[in-house]
């Protein structure tokens, strides 16, 4: 029985290893077939590959920032497409190209669309020209206005990379900083001349001057300061011992300061006075010249036509009357002229200053200097500044004598006439601001008939 049974064991030995080649020849046809399908793949995809069409365009365009932009840049090979058209798909106005950055971009190239990146950066660093300048001592200039001319894609930042020392006077040279957007850098170097100031500034205008009590006080009013080094000098007033609302006199001081600290004060007088019984307010006459000028005026008008009809409203609507309230101010003045409708020739200034306030137009009053040789009598009129210089106006009528208008006259055609009329409009030439010289009579005509100018042409 046992050979029997080994027998038994060898057999099932045999099947087993008989069944273990069978699968490994199987797994073995099984993996040359998987290998034939990957080697038959693989030429497939590589065949499908060489059938597709090759990217003309570059993987990656580089370009410094504000550079011009073509679409035969992004060919890697430009004369293989020479004859063919190129063209943008993407919107390129739409790209900023002062600004690094990166932009995916589609070109057409011979009707097929591809597409490709396109890299801007900024290396290049900002340019600008010195502008040598002229300072005061203790006084540093504006870094922008040291530079001129200034050159980059996008915005730049000016400053100074060392402040240069101004404390004293004599010729330093200041390094003027240029960074850009990307921290591209430049240095320009300026000649820098400081000067030593110890000339202190001017104050013009500055007089005793009388105000009512409780009206507006315009300290600053007709004040102006000049200084040889500093364009603007500070101007403060000290009026803390006014006390605005009682009668009196009171100093005020004022002191102009220059850029590098010299000053001077002028100390003057104002004096509030209590308004008289007849004082009449500005505003009142104001309106009435307002309703004047709504009638008379209209916005199509110049600056010159419009005090052509104020200058003929006043001539031909107000009476001569051998007196006028000057006691109480030009206001009231002007106020018998808008309601009598009669004066002598403080009422036709003043009425004129009324509409010429109104109006817009600069206009200051002139008063006749007595002097020996001339009648008593006093005399009013203005000087008006249409854009072109002060020039004077008087629309008092003269005596019957209507040959002349008087109207934007010069100094000398004034003076003139008043040499041969008994210095009629003798006046303090140095008392008012420079007056214009050049005579503008040949822009208007005057009808002694209607006591009207007529403007031929505006100037």
């Amino acid at each position: 029985m046992e050979p029997s049974r080994n027998n038994d064991r060898a057999r099932a030995a045999a099947r087993r290893r008989a069944a273990i080649r069978r699968r490994r020849q199987r797994q073995a046809a099984l993996m040359r077939l998987c290998m034939l399908l990957v080697v038959v793949l693989a030429i497939l995809i590589g065949v499908f590959v060489l059938m597709m069409p090759k990217n003309p365009l570059v993987e990656k365009l580089t370009l410094e920032a504000g550079s011009a932009l073509q679409p035969k840049q992004f060919l890697e090979k430009p004369e293989k497409y020479e004859n063919k058209p190129v063209s943008f798909v993407t919107d390129i106005t739409k790209l900023d190209l002062t600004v690094p950055g990166e932009h995916t971009v589609e070109l057409s190239v011979d009707g097929k669309h591809y597409t490709t990146v396109l890299v801007i950066e900024d290396l290049t660093p900002p340019k600008a020209d010195p502008v040598d300048s002229v300072t005061e001592v203790g006084v540093l200039p504006d870094p922008e206005t040291l530079v001129t001319n200034v050159r980059d894609v996008g915005p730049v930042t000016i400053s100074y990379r060392n402040e240069p020392d101004v404390s004293k006077g004599g010729e330093v040279t200041a390094d003027i900083l240029l960074t850009d957007a990307a921290g591209n850098t430049a240095v320009v170097r300026v000649k820098l001349l400081v000067i030593s100031d110890e000339i202190a500034p001017e104050i013009h205008g500055a007089a005793d001057w009388e105000v009512y009590v409780g009206d507006t006080i315009a300290y600053k009013a007709n004040i102006t300061v000049s200084d040889d080094q500093t364009q603007y000098p500070t101007l403060t007033v000290d009026n803390s011992k006014v006390d605005t609302g009682k009668a009196g006199t009171y100093p005020v001081t004022y002191t102009a300061t220059d850029a590098a600290g010299n000053s001077t004060s002028v100390t003057v007088y104002l004096t509030l006075v209590d308004k008289p019984a007849g004082y009449v307010e500005p505003e009142v006459v104001y309106e009435f010249a307002q309703d004047v000028l709504d009638e008379i005026t209209d916005s199509s008008m110049s600056k010159v036509e419009v005090a052509a009809a104020i200058y003929n409203w006043v001539r031909t609507h107000i009476g001569w009357y051998d007196h006028s309230d000057k006691e109480n101010g030009w206001a009231a003045g002007a106020y018998d002229g808008f309601t009598k409708r009669m004066g002598d020739c403080f009422t036709y200034y003043a009425t004129a200053k009324a509409l010429f306030d109104v109006a817009g137009i600069p206009n200051i009053g002139v008063t006749k200097v007595i002097t020996a040789d001339t009648s008593r009598s006093s005399h009013y009129w203005s000087l008006i500044n249409l854009g072109d210089g002060w020039y004077h106006v008087d629309i008092t009528p003269r005596n019957g004598n209507y040959t002349d208008s008087f109207f934007l006259y010069t100094d000398e055609e004034m003076l003139n006439y008043s040499r041969q009329h008994k210095n009629c409009f003798n006046f303090d030439v140095d008392a008012y601001p420079d007056r214009a010289t050049q005579s503008v009579q040949e822009h208007f005509e005057f009808d002694k008939n209607t006591l009207k100018v007529t403007i031929k042409e505006s100037w």
